[in-house]
């Protein structure tokens, strides 16, 4: 991937002559090989449910090969970074808070916690896109307006929900084999068509937005690219009937281009002397050694998450659900599955939420450094 930095960054440099280079954050290539259209891997858990009819397969396969290694590399730029614990020691250590009571919430009331999962990660995902918006925006030289900018958010922060929000009121949003929670003080007649509303207006917006950019010659075409595959995924997502193959599509788009701007982001830093810490400026210097250090830190994962099933089997607790099989353990109970890869793997990465709500402000340069052409390849 680092060679396609390089390429990318030389396009990038090659198009900043004729005046187009600055509408894309690193280079044609890279931008729409994996930030945009990496989007066609969304396919990838339904085709691998389509050969192996089980969605806990589909679930450890995402989690192994791309959700476990995007999580762990939000840690290159966060608690591995000297600067960041130094300059934000509460904040740091008050990450790991989380853990204590995500474990908490799972013997308390799982499907609570499952809920609280499913609403945060749908916010982590929409801020992603809003911050890849934004640093379209931030990088063009025409400039950009507060209108804009509310348009694009407005319409991301609603997309995703006028769906999801009818499943929820009439119970038929259904993940890992429950239900998720709605407040039942919500659950008026009125609510599903606010937020259609709300959507709408923003649709709207964006659409009239689009037209006038077009006309005032201020139309940004990857930024665009980026918004309408976004809202479009986005909206249809909570409408495929298994949720669980639907979201981890989505989530294999968001992991892996995740990893795409944590990668760059850190060949930036590195560049301007702002990595801390040896073994993230090494890593960094290639894809496949970030990948493969974050994949390392996954299977660290895979065995706790074994280690705390063991003891669960062991127990006898969490007997309840269904049957199910385990290479592993023989026959457990849906729950002890359940139990072990959520109090384990969200653990991890609802820590890898909280500290990307920080880097997606962008309140830290020395963290969040604003796009630029790399001066170098490695």
């Amino acid at each position: 991937m680092s060679t396609v930095i390089a390429s990318g960054a030389a396009t990038d440099a090659r198009a900043g002559r004729s005046g187009r280079g600055d509408r894309w954050l690193v280079g044609p290539y890279y931008d729409l090989a994996f930030i945009i259209f990496s989007s066609a891997l969304l396919l990838l858990p339904h085709l691998s449910h389509a050969l192996v009819k089980s969605n806990v397969f589909v679930d450890l396969l995402v989690t192994m090969l791309i959700g476990g290694p995007h999580l762990f590399a939000t840690y290159t730029m966060t608690v591995m970074e000297p600067g960041f614990r130094e300059r934000y020691p509460i904040y740091s250590r008050g990450a790991w808070l989380l853990p204590v009571l995500i474990v908490s919430l799972a013997i308390w009331n799982l499907t609570l916690l499952v809920t609280v999962f499913f609403f945060w990660a749908s916010v982590h995902v929409i801020h992603q896109a809003a911050f890849i918006a934004d640093a379209y925006r931030m990088k063009d030289p025409r400039g950009w307006t507060w209108t804009s900018r509310a348009i694009d958010y407005g319409l991301l922060m609603t997309c995703m929900y006028p769906i999801a929000t009818a499943k929820l009121m009439n119970g038929e949003f259904v993940t890992g084999g429950r239900h998720l929670l709605f407040p039942s003080f919500l659950k008026l007649a009125w609510i599903p068509g606010l937020i259609w509303a709300a959507f709408l207006f923003f649709l709207v917006g964006f659409l009239v937005k689009t037209v006038q950019e077009l006309r005032t010659g201020r139309f940004h075409g990857p930024k665009t690219l980026h918004m309408t595959l976004a809202t479009s995924l986005f909206f249809a997502t909570p409408l495929l009937r298994n949720l669980d193959v639907a979201f981890q599509g989505l989530n294999v788009w968001h992991s892996f281009q995740y990893l795409a701007v944590v990668l760059y982001l850190n060949r930036l830093r590195g560049e301007q002397g702002l990595i801390g810490s040896e073994v993230v400026r090494r890593v960094s210097s290639r894809g496949w050694k970030l990948y493969g250090m974050c994949l390392g830190f996954t299977v660290g994962a895979g065995v706790a998450l074994l280690i705390v099933l063991a003891i669960v089997v062991r127990l006898g607790a969490f007997a309840t659900g269904t049957p199910m099989a385990n290479p592993i353990f023989g026959t457990i109970w849906s729950d002890q599955h359940y139990f072990a890869f959520y109090s384990v793997i969200l653990s991890f990465l609802l820590v890898h939420y909280y500290f990307d709500h920080f880097i997606f402000l962008g309140r830290d340069r020395e963290i969040t450094p604003t796009f630029a052409p790399l001066r170098r390849a490695a």
